[in-house]
């Protein structure tokens, strides 16, 4: 019976483990993809600067996206290389997360109601750099206390090691006399 709890124990503790390592994939996935969403906005902005239509957008800067979000776009031009609408297309850009939520509704508007992508992409832009800071501040204020066990565990030591114990030694050398 004792064998038997302790196989079935064993067992579940293997399947949260292995839960476990994949909610930080997925998670790490979509930090990746949130740092780089702010260079893909910039992106899809210089190819409209640039004259193209959001029809000739996706190829044009298909090559040159981040390696973590390219598959999904790539996704999105075979879609409409096989002849489905582009509007229809970006359903692929749900995989990249609620971070991606504007650049796709920006993008959609444009494929059916025809309205102007650059004026929306602007505002994609300044919220996804304004997201990027944000979470780059948040992670310099958790800095401090990530830093916090290195210095009690190594440069504390060093420093007792360093300049209390010579002096507790000299003290002891002058008490013998």
């Amino acid at each position: 019976m004792i064998l038997l709890l302790l196989i079935a124990t064993t067992v579940l503790g293997l399947r949260l483990r292995s839960l476990q390592r994949r909610r930080s994939a997925v998670r790490l996935d979509h930090d990746a993809i949130s740092r780089a969403l702010p260079d893909v906005v910039d992106l899809l902005r210089l190819g409209v600067h640039a004259g193209l239509t959001s029809h000739q957008l996706l190829p044009a800067v298909l090559d040159v996206l981040p390696d973590e979000v390219a598959p999904t776009f790539a996704e999105v031009q075979r879609r409409v290389d096989l002849g489905v609408r582009l509007g229809d297309a970006l359903d692929a850009l749900d995989d990249l997360g609620d971070d991606a939520h504007p650049l796709v509704a920006a993008m959609r508007s444009t494929a059916f109601d025809g309205t102007p992508l650059l004026p929306a992409l602007d505002r994609v832009a300044a919220d996804t750099r304004l997201l990027r800071r944000r979470r780059a501040e948040q992670d310099a204020r958790r800095l401090p206390v990530r830093l916090l066990l290195p210095l009690v565990l190594c440069v504390l030591p060093a420093f007792v090691l360093l300049a209390v114990v010579p002096l507790v030694a000299a003290s002891f050398g002058a008490l013998s006399i």
